[in-house]
């Protein structure tokens, strides 16, 4: 997809679930002067930036001077396609009350945990700090001798000669985003939520559960910790899953009904406890009002 400018790092699939009857959602977005006003829009508005996985050539200015363009767009897209299907899947699995057994039960829950990874490894607060370190390492390539005299003669047959730094970023954002090698960051986040219990909760009617930008909250037992002893992530409206820490040898997976204030308690949690999120979104706008006061009366 050369021609998409608009690049979203929550895919649309998971903010319809979010949206009325309308096809509309509610949010309100969050800069360093704090909250503005909420607002009705379409997913296509929110959580996305112009451009964000391309990389910018150094030597050419425009909008077109950028290293394999649409690329990460394109293969993202492809992600995607693959975890709406099993995210429909599972919505549908929680509304009828019960999961799959077995083997069916495994797969859904390894394609939850990479849509939970897939979405932090995406977000651009964290991958733009990923990729800043480019210019240094790029330097250190050149100086090292990793780049042979072949590999530079290629870059300079595919018009990349003077490019050593954004190809480099480029290879920042596929290991970033792709690799499923160890210490690669999106192999070692599903490595972690694998070997966790999966508990999944449904909202009673007239409650919802919200979401945000960066829709994940974790926590720690005690900050010496290395891993997390939770990580909240709600699904839709009406289900959210917790990953935890595994009590027994065989992980559990279960599904239960929460009362109405569980559901403000997960919300504002997730309000509250992380400040990497730009929009706040949900279904309803007077719920998502009635959060936001609550939010302004604390502080």
């Amino acid at each position: 997809m050369p021609g998409v400018k608009n690049q979203h790092y929550v895919p649309r699939f998971y903010l319809r679930s979010f949206t009325d009857d309308s096809g509309y959602l509610s949010a309100v977005r969050r800069d360093a002067s704090g909250l503005k006003p909420v607002f009705r829009t379409k997913p296509e508005n929110v959580c996305a930036e112009n451009y964000l996985y391309e990389v910018r050539r150094r030597e050419a200015l425009g909008e077109d001077g950028f290293v394999e363009k649409g690329v990460i767009e394109d293969a993202l897209g492809r992600i995607e396609n693959d975890l709406a299907s099993a995210y429909r899947s599972l919505l549908s699995y929680l509304d009828s009350g019960k999961m799959p057994k077995g083997e069916a039960c495994v797969e859904l829950i390894t394609q939850l945990a990479f849509l939970l990874a897939f979405l932090i490894v995406r977000n651009p607060k964290w991958l733009n700090e990923v990729r800043g370190n480019a210019g240094a390492h790029s330097v250190e390539l050149l100086s090292s001798g990793f780049f042979s005299d072949e590999d530079i003669s290629q870059m300079d047959l595919a018009g990349y000669g003077d490019e050593f730094e954004a190809i480099v970023e480029l290879a920042y954002l596929d290991t970033a985003l792709f690799r499923l090698d160890k210490g690669a960051p999106l192999y070692d986040l599903l490595v972690l939520l694998l070997d966790m219990d999966c508990l999944f909760y449904i909202a009673p009617e007239g409650t919802d559960f919200v979401t945000t930008s960066l829709p994940v909250h974790v926590e720690w037992k005690d900050e010496s910790d290395e891993n997390p002893c939770g990580i909240y992530f709600p699904l839709s409206p009406r289900h959210a899953v917790v990953f935890r820490q595994r009590l027994e040898i065989e992980r559990c997976v279960s599904i239960s009904h929460l009362a109405d204030y569980a559901v403000d308690s997960f919300n504002r949690m997730l309000m509250n406890g992380d400040g990497l999120w730009e929009f706040l979104i949900a279904r309803d706008r007077s719920k998502l009002e009635r959060l936001i006061e609550e939010y302004f009366d604390r502080v």
